[in-house]
């Protein structure tokens, strides 16, 4: 069953993608959990360091490409919900292309046109939003508290949770802990990755943890060079696709921005080739070019 979501977006490899995204009321995603008897024992599976490692590398290492049709669903009491709410099935088209690149398109319920399209090179990023006529240009880092939720949206926010960053061996380091989920009671490994450094400080970068009931992936929780929690992703119900063994159900969640979409997996193709020329997003004649690089905030109210 499904909610879906938005109005603007995210997930073109730009703002798109993580806006619109996130601006969609979501669709109802039915998920499978496993509940255990208080005191029953789950039986769980041994992992060294160096196997948790390796499968935290061999998780994107399998792909170079994807193509996949997604839904998208804004979770209750985002901040975005306002923005997309007359949108009921809105269906997101996505191309990524490692190391950076990514474009998303959402659509309208029943006629299907465009609410959003979006694309980013890792460096820059495009958004087009048909229904305000506005095309949104800036720096993929670029950052400013905004009214406008569209304006808070970064396409690395999707783009780091559809590719698990590999551990950088030169510059980070890595050391494991037992836990437990407190919401199911499984244990698990938390695997912490810091930044490898001389000094008795060394910053965290992520945090990622397995269930211990089949090795999973599932939660990669991010964090910024001064320890500020920025980005909590989760994922389930993982499949398999020619090969490649992905999770078609991903939750991320950015507190800093207030925003929380879901992303739910419908179709994927990895590995095939994608030509050059889908990654180009053009202004349309006549819309409203907004530079997010030079425009102060009060000049371009992406909401009105």
């Amino acid at each position: 069953m499904r909610i879906a979501f938005i109005e603007t977006a995210k997930v073109f490899s730009g703002l798109v993608f993580t806006g619109l995204l996130l601006a969609t009321p979501g669709c109802l995603v039915r998920k499978v959990a496993h509940v255990h008897p208080p005191g029953q024992n789950v039986p769980v599976r041994n992992a060294t360091l160096a196997e948790l490692v390796t499968k935290i590398d061999a998780w994107s290492n399998t792909f170079q490409t994807m193509t996949a049709t997604v839904d998208l669903a804004p979770t209750a009491g985002s901040v975005y919900s306002e923005e997309i709410k007359e949108y009921r099935d809105v269906k997101g088209y996505v191309l990524l292309q490692k190391p950076s690149t990514l474009r998303m398109q959402g659509q309208a319920p029943v006629v299907r046109t465009n609410v959003f399209d979006m694309v980013s090179n890792g460096e820059e990023f495009r958004l087009y939003i048909p229904s305000k006529n506005k095309f949104i240009v800036g720096k993929a880092t670029f950052h400013r508290p905004a009214k406008n939720p569209l304006e808070n949206l970064r396409p690395q926010h999707i783009l780091q949770a559809l590719i698990v960053p590999p551990i950088d061996a030169e510059r980070e380091t890595v050391f494991t802990v037992e836990g437990q989920s407190r919401s199911q009671r499984r244990r698990t490994y938390v695997v912490y990755v810091e930044e490898s450094s001389r000094e008795r400080h060394q910053p965290l970068h992520r945090i990622i943890t397995f269930d211990r009931t089949d090795l999973e992936l599932v939660r990669i929780q991010f964090y910024d060079a001064d320890g500020t929690f920025t980005e909590d992703v989760r994922y389930s119900a993982y499949q398999d696709f020619q090969g490649v063994h992905y999770p078609t159900h991903i939750e991320v969640s950015r507190p800093a921005e207030d925003y929380e979409v879901t992303i739910t997996v419908e179709k994927a193709t990895f590995n095939a080739p994608i030509a050059p020329e889908k990654f180009d997003l053009e202004k349309p004649e006549g819309a409203e070019l907004v530079d997010l690089n030079t425009a102060k905030q009060e000049d371009h109210p992406l909401g009105q």
